[in-house]
């Protein structure tokens, strides 16, 4: 089967047995828009270097108040993705964005509607604030 294949199975859904939405269906999707050029990922790893190089970009944290308040990436800066929209002005256009939340679902849609308003340069950090591994900035 080819990915696209893979992408448009339709299996059959048991509660007791299967997800609604199966794990290698999303993760088949997950591949296609990495593919199609619809995300663009980077790695926490990645990004730490780029902190530790003193690199110029905009670190956006897309999770909600109190997510951000539990737990603090270095750099981050909070926007809400639900506040996203009607903040756009705030964000630099002429540096690369990195959007990342608890997973990085949030930072995909975040991703998308950075594009959608003319930002070209826009990663989603992979795997998110879950997947970050270094030193957290403590709760206020």
């Amino acid at each position: 089967m080819t990915l696209d294949d893979v992408a448009n199975l339709d299996l059959s859904y048991a509660p007791p047995y299967s997800p609604a939405m199966d794990n290698l269906i999303t993760a088949a999707n997950v591949v296609r828009n990495k593919r199609d050029g619809d995300m663009v990922g980077i790695s926490s790893e990645a990004v730490h270097r780029k902190i530790q190089n003193g690199d110029d970009f905009v670190f956006l944290d897309v999770r909600s108040p109190q997510e951000h308040a539990e737990v603090r990436l270095p750099k981050g800066i909070l926007i809400p993705l639900g506040a996203l929209r009607k903040r756009l002005g705030e964000i630099p256009r002429n540096k690369e964005i990195i959007v990342f939340c608890k997973i990085s679902l949030r930072g995909y849609e975040a991703a998308l509607i950075l594009k959608a308003a003319g930002f070209t340069d826009v990663k989603v950090m992979e795997g998110g604030v879950v997947m970050w591994p270094y030193e957290k900035e403590a709760s206020k």
